[in-house]
């Protein structure tokens, strides 16, 4: 494969390398989360519980959007989607155990879920673009990418974020 095309062979490896990171930083800390104190997950149960009752599409798109968009940014990006993740998945991990079922299984549900293949699917381009963006500067072929690939991630992944907030906003009855 050719780096000028959008599914280049750099593109494909920090994709997978994004799978990966993402997968792994979500179950550390939802192992954490899971082993945090009982009032810790009860207190995140309650404004889990209180924001899901208010929120709009609106709400859900924006935040997702916003969060990712700074993924975009070369090097900090990357550092600031971990972060995100991890506390993603601390709160599954916290609910997991506010809820008594095991958070492997709250998390997995989670990915496997329309919500979470449309969300996981935007925040791995995202990242994945992210890191092609720092490996590509590096070897001083960035202007290609961001030109004529770049815009098409953020594009896609606009469009999944819309898909799963309005799916996810149908689902909470808050459409």
């Amino acid at each position: 494969m050719n780096d000028n095309i959008y599914l280049s062979r750099s593109f494909i490896r920090a994709f997978i390398i994004a799978v990966i990171v993402i997968f792994s930083v979500l179950l550390l800390a939802s192992f954490l989360g899971f082993n945090s104190s009982p009032e810790t997950a009860d207190q995140i149960a309650t404004e889990v519980e209180n924001l899901a009752a208010t929120t709009t599409w609106t709400d859900i798109f924006l935040n997702n959007f916003g969060l990712t968009l700074v993924t975009f940014v070369p090097f900090f990006g990357i550092f600031f989607a971990l972060y995100v993740q991890f506390n993603t998945g601390y709160i599954l991990g916290a609910l997991a155990q506010a809820y008594n079922i095991g958070n492997v299984q709250a998390t997995l549900s989670i990915l496997a879920s329309p919500i979470g293949l449309l969300e996981y699917s935007a925040y791995t381009l995202a990242l994945a673009e992210s890191i092609n963006i720092v490996f590509l500067a590096y070897k001083k072929e960035l202007k290609k990418r961001l030109f004529n690939h770049t815009w098409k991630t953020l594009i896609i992944v606009a469009l999944l974020l819309l898909i799963g907030a309005v799916v996810e906003a149908s689902l909470l009855r808050r459409l």
